[in-house]
């Protein structure tokens, strides 16, 4: 065993010996802090048997305090986890930590946590708080945390539980099995949406917009393990899987364009009912296989302006941002105003219809349609769009999309020069590296299939001082009968 090694296996038990100590310190404020809840339900807060239930929770958390910049604990549904490290307990002291977690969830608690600077009466008043708030009135979170503020409570830390259970601190796990999570229930959203307005029904307006947010979250979190999601492709539910990819698609690039957080979500609500206009359109020339005729085509570009009146038409239109509205008119108009509706006339194409084009046309054509045998692999989707570049895309926007997007972009099928095949997981930002993204390998060197790692094309051989694998090539997919997506979900 070389020094290196040596030095990563001592590193290794001090890391194991750190997570075990933290663990069984949280096993013990939990079983604290169960006893002084249940104290805190029958005794007066300046009650002698109440205070000893409190002393030895204070001066725990003082002792992570101590060696910690914060202290906070995260609940994901039966997981629990200290900052960012998940905490596994016995038997024992699991039903306190169950009996907190569910007590938390009836008050819509998903984080709580302590600052230095905690002193016992907070911690007093916190637990008695908690400990006797009402768990059955509606805006229950909103009232303790008022309640808290409005007692000076500084050192406390105090998160809603999310929807879709993210929240900063998570692990890279928790991010994709949440993102995982997101992408189902914005598919299954978006047909509820379709179905209730295609009903003139209430759609849900408010959920939307939760469910964008968490999206903009998980983004912010994990954009390349999100872009992978958009090569998920369900064939039978087209429009609702492509609205999805194209919205998160969207949301990174509007990222990548520097736009803030409220403008990401305006971006990704607009992105998500772009072609909300075909409910109009007849599922069989939607389907068609083959060209479609001169009154075929005419209906189908009439979605961007049925998309419109649609929106306009929602009861909840509060909640909707206004450029969703230019969006599913503009998203086939082109930056010298070719394509359609004809009918819609305009100077200028709104900065969201053009992020949002670019996307739809990215997705579109790298998707198998009833109507187009081929799919286009991803570089070769860019490379095709680059050939419209200032006719149909707006110029600067699509470069700017082609960078960040990265010369094999995240789910491309590429053959390395180790015979080996794998699927690009990350790009690489660096310009130097462009070409060296992150890659999952799926088959080995004789052409088996394999769940390989996921190795970084940055890295190199100490003795020979060359990089150990190098892209030769990207590939279809679809010729090795090989489903991208999938490989994303099973993460």
């Amino acid at each position: 065993m070389n020094n290196e090694e040596i030095e990563k296996n001592e590193t290794r038990d001090v890391i194991g010996s750190y997570k075990r100590d933290i663990s069984k310190t949280v096993e013990e404020i939990f079983i604290r802090f169960s006893s002084a809840w249940k104290t805190a339900q029958i005794y007066e807060p300046n009650n002698l048997t109440f205070i000893k239930q409190v002393e030895p929770l204070f001066t725990l958390i003082q002792n992570i305090l101590n060696t910690q910049v914060r202290a906070v604990f995260h609940f994901r549904d039966n997981t629990l986890f200290f900052n960012t490290i998940r905490i596994k307990f016995d038997f024992f002291s699991y039903q306190n930590f169950k009996f907190l977690a569910v007590e938390f969830r009836k008050k819509g608690i998903g984080t709580i946590g302590f600052k230095p600077g905690l002193d016992m009466s907070e911690l007093k008043q916190f637990v008695c708080f908690l400990a006797n708030a009402e768990a059955k009135k509606e805006n229950n979170f909103e009232d303790l945390e008022a309640r808290i503020k409005n007692n000076g409570l500084i050192h406390i830390i105090l998160e809603k539980v999310q929807d879709f259970g993210i929240s900063e601190g998570m692990a890279p796990e928790q991010i994709r099995q949440a993102a995982k999570k997101v992408y189902g229930k914005s598919i299954s959203h978006l047909r509820g949406v379709f179905e209730r307005g295609g009903k003139g029904k209430r759609v849900g307006l408010k959920k939307t917009r939760r469910l964008i947010q968490s999206i903009v979250d998980l983004i912010m979190q994990d954009e390349s393990f999100m872009i992978g999601l958009t090569n998920v492709q369900n064939y039978d539910e087209y429009t609702l899987n492509h609205s999805t990819n194209v919205t998160i698609l969207a949301i990174c690039f509007g990222k990548g364009l520097g736009l803030e957080k409220k403008e990401l979500g305006d971006l990704g609500i607009s992105s998500f009912f772009h072609d909300i206009g075909k409910l109009e359109i007849p599922k069989e020339i939607l389907e068609k296989k083959g060209k479609l005729d001169e009154e075929e085509r005419a209906l189908i570009e009439k979605h961007p302006l049925h998309g419109a009146g649609k929106l306009v038409l929602l009861k909840e239109l509060s909640f909707l941002p206004i450029r969703a509205l230019y969006v599913a008119l503009e998203h086939h108009v082109w930056k010298d105003l070719q394509g359609y509706p004809k009918s819609w006339k305009r100077d200028t194409v709104d900065l969201y219809s053009k992020i949002v084009k670019i996307c739809d046309v990215f997705d579109a054509v790298t998707t198998k349609r009833p109507y187009r045998d081929h799919a286009f692999t991803r570089d070769q989707a860019l490379n095709l769009m680059l050939e419209t570049i200032g006719t149909e895309f707006d110029p600067i926007l699509l470069k700017i999309f082609s960078n960040l997007v990265g010369v094999y972009p995240v789910g491309t099928l590429v053959a390395l020069d180790t015979d080996e095949l794998g699927i690009v997981m990350e790009t690489n930002l660096e310009t130097a590296f462009m070409l060296r993204p992150k890659v999952k390998l799926i088959t080995d060197d004789m052409g088996n299939r394999i769940d390989g790692e996921i190795v970084d094309l940055t890295e190199m051989d100490l003795h020979t001082k060359k990089y150990k694998r190098s892209i030769i090539k990207s590939l279809d997919p679809h010729k090795y009968d090989i489903k991208v997506g999938d490989y994303f979900l099973a993460a």
